[in-house]
């Protein structure tokens, strides 16, 4: 699809950026079981991304139409994100704050040791306009810079990963064992060296 260009966000649209993931998320189901009342999904998982958004060294990109409408995004952290998130993400996420810990704890063990890499933790794209490419395109936009730079990439994916799909289009492969939480909450750990 073309008629769209990606950008970076801006930082006065970052309340913006976290609430449309947040309702691209809603009928997640590792998010439901993180956020397992839907009358609080919007708000809490909006707050969580805000934490994200707002942390030193957070990238952001936005797909938009020409309109000015936001068909998409993605939100990378560095893996020396400062810690400190982890504290604010326990006060946003209030009674929450048990199910969004265990699962940053899960991630960090379940990081490869290299060093540096970018972690994708949001990736959303108006449901709508799925199957168009622009998801595949967000994700090249910064594929393409990380590669340039030599810094390769890790994700969780939350739907199940067998080697196809945009992630395995672009070389994610699994690494380490399946973070399992509960019977349907299951995250595939993906990585993705660079590519020359």
């Amino acid at each position: 699809m073309s008629g769209y260009t990606i950008r970076n966000m801006r930082s006065d649209e970052i309340n913006t950026i976290a609430a449309m993931i947040a309702d691209g998320y809603k009928n997640d189901i590792f998010f439901h079981w993180v956020v397992d009342n839907p009358a609080d999904h919007q708000q809490v998982v909006c707050d969580y991304y805000k934490v994200y958004l707002n942390a030193a060294g957070c990238v952001a990109h936005v797909a938009e139409a020409p309109d000015g409408t936001r068909m998409g995004a993605t939100v990378w952290l560095p893996d020396d994100v400062d810690p400190s998130i982890y504290d604010e993400i326990d006060r946003v996420t209030g009674k929450y704050a048990p199910q969004f810990r265990a699962v940053a704890d899960a991630s960090h063990e379940s990081e490869p040791d290299e060093r540096p890499f970018y972690q994708l933790v949001g990736f959303v794209v108006d449901p709508a306009l799925r199957g168009k490419g622009i998801g595949a395109a967000l994700l090249k936009h910064q594929l393409d810079i990380l590669d340039k730079k030599g810094v390769p990439t890790y994700l969780e994916a939350s739907t199940p990963f067998h080697g196809g799909g945009v992630y395995g289009k672009f070389g994610y492969e699994r690494v380490g064992e399946l973070l399992t939480f509960s019977d349907t909450a299951v995250l595939w750990p993906l990585w993705r060296g660079v590519k020359k």
